[in-house]
């Protein structure tokens, strides 16, 4: 692989046209260049480069750059062309230079490093609208790599906008992601590493930078995620709201939701988290405390007093009082309006008589129905005669119709004519014995590259592992400039081709943890991070970023990458 770090120099002149003046950034597998274009005065360009000597992979990348050359979003930069230098190996794809700070710098600079909730909806309203542009396109455009650091906030002072397009990719229902995406750490969800990826993908880089931006803390990363809850730890990440008190609860459970490991379980589409995170809370309780002053208005109409009096006995009644406070909260006009009827005294009259009939047949029957429970119908009896006897005499003449005390026994009857169990026995015998898949042979040297993403630095490095079934030791070297080489002191590899290790501190520095997985010619690749004492990736502590190797005994020196990296401009 050509060592990137050796910048074209400025005045360097590219594809006979366009002018190197500075050089906005670079990783492991290209540069983005400021570019003046010759033919056309005063225009400043952002010509990115990708060095590959693979012909298969400089046709992607041109594939892709013609992809994005028919996209036309206010936040979103404009793709003009892209073109190749095949002497040396080189793609380039020439776009907008968008001048002005991102939200990470942004970001370290605010108290407690976070912006306040208002801010961030203003700031992220384009981005949002940007994804779901790229998601209705057709066929869709997964960016990939949504994050703070990619998010431009213009000194013009327009919109933000939504820049490096590396990674963004044409969504291919039938192909998966390769183990390196170059997703960051914290924002990239899990299938990047594992399997493909679709719009959901970028659906949980929006809920890891409305987490970021909304707490001053870079959420915990995906596979780190993954672990503890393979281990039965739980989760890690912490809900927005214990963080940062500030936001609304609705607000971190959309978050929440759209950084659900599960790739199912997140939003659907940006327009549904987005609205999501616009809902405003329901207050259901508000409203029924009026529920108390409909009822003295009935004093009001020209009303007799013994029926108001008759009316004041119902709320003995608990269906009758909830269906009232439930009709209430909805229609509040609606039910006033009716009180205020005189014709409808007569017949809450009529039914709370004949509500009392009914109940007072009940408590007649009551032993017989549950002779069991025969301490309860006590309570219930007298409460209902001491209320009816004074005004319902006239109409005690139907309680002789006591002939339906056999009808509530057949009720009873027929539950216990349901337990026949046998039938369930018939479903157990169905592929018991599935056949398990065997552990990745990884054991070997493996040569490859590492890129630390605090200094975006490269470095080569090596991986010498010895197996035995899941379980994996050997060492680490990480060459200058870059630091590291030590023994793995802990390491496992699944079935399922995820794998990870813990090498040893350099040095007293805190020990590095790599993770991600081995594909099907033996390469492997994803990310790494400085552990704390927690076992938490903190790059506090020392460093996060890239790493990618190749299959078993591969020379020193040739890496088998083929994914091109990340770079922010």
């Amino acid at each position: 692989m050509q060592d990137v770090r050796s910048a074209l120099p400025i005045g360097t002149i590219i594809g006979d046209r366009y002018n190197v003046v500075g050089l906005l950034g670079k990783g492991g597998f290209g540069a983005v260049y400021l570019v003046k274009d010759q033919r056309v005065r005063g225009n400043l360009f952002a010509l990115k480069e990708m060095i590959d000597t693979s012909r298969q992979e400089r046709a992607r990348f041109s594939f892709e750059s013609e992809l994005l050359t028919r996209l036309d979003h206010p936040a979103l930069p404009r793709v003009y062309r892209s073109f190749e230098n095949e002497t040396n190996n080189r793609s380039y794809m020439l776009m907008d230079f968008i001048e002005g700070p991102n939200l990470e710098t942004l970001r370290q600079k605010q108290p407690q490093k976070r912006f306040p909730l208002s801010q961030v909806m203003s700031m992220m309203a384009p981005i949002v609208q940007a994804i779901s542009y790229l998601h209705k396109q057709r066929p869709p455009i997964i960016h990939r790599d949504i994050k703070p650091a990619n998010i431009i906030v213009p000194s013009t002072g327009d919109q933000t906008v939504l820049v490096d397009f590396g990674i963004a990719k044409e969504f291919d229902p039938d192909s998966t992601t390769t183990a390196v995406r170059r997703c960051s750490p914290g924002y990239g969800a899990p299938e990047q590493y594992n399997r493909g990826t679709n719009n959901r993908t970028d659906i949980y880089g929006l809920g890891a930078t409305f987490y970021a931006l909304l707490t001053g803390v870079v959420p915990d990363d995906a596979f780190y995620r993954m672990t503890n809850l393979g281990s039965g730890n739980g989760d890690p990440l912490e809900p927005a709201h214990q963080l940062n008190p500030d936001i609304p609860v609705h607000v971190s459970d959309a978050i929440q939701r759209a950084m659900a490991i599960n790739i199912e379980d997140r939003f659907p589409s940006a327009d549904q988290f987005w609205q999501a995170l616009n809902a405003q809370p329901a207050q259901p309780m508000t409203p029924v405390p009026p529920m108390v002053t409909p009822l003295p208005a009935a004093n009001n109409a020209p009303v007799a007093p013994d029926e108001h009096e008759l009316i004041t006995p119902a709320p003995e009644v608990p269906g009758a009082a909830n269906k009232a406070l439930t009709y209430l909260t909805t229609q509040p006009q609606e039910i006033t309006e009716r009180i205020r009827r005189r014709g409808i005294l007569p017949l809450l009259l009529l039914a709370l008589i004949a509500l009392a009939l009914i109940s007072g047949l009940a408590a007649a029957f009551w032993p017989s129905i549950t002779g069991h429970k025969g301490t309860q119908p006590a309570t219930p009896t007298p409460v209902v005669q001491h209320k009816v006897t004074p005004a319902a005499t006239p109409t005690l003449k139907p309680t002789p119709k006591p002939t339906p005390t056999p009808k509530p026994a057949p009720v009873l009857q027929p539950t216990p004519t349901n337990p026949p169990a046998p039938a369930p026995t018939s479903v157990p015998p169905t592929n018991p014995t599935p056949v398990p898949a065997a552990f990745p042979n990884v054991a070997g040297s493996h040569n490859g590259t590492v890129h630390n993403t605090n200094a975006n630095v490269d470095a080569s490095m090596s991986v010498s592992f010895s197996q035995n079934q899941g379980n994996l030791g050997g060492s680490v070297t990480i060459n200058p400039p870059l630091q590291g080489s030590g023994p793995i002191i802990s390491g496992f590899v699944q079935r399922n081709n995820y794998i990870q290790f813990t090498v040893q501190g350099y040095s007293g520095h805190a020990p590095l943890m790599f993770y991600g997985t081995v594909q099907p010619g033996g390469s492997m690749g994803g990310q790494y991070c400085s552990i704390d004492q927690t076992g938490r990736c903190n790059a506090a502590s020392g460093g996060q970023g890239t790493w990618s190797v190749g299959g078993i005994a591969s020379a020193p020196g040739s890496a088998s990458i083929k994914e091109p990296s990340q770079t922010s401009f």
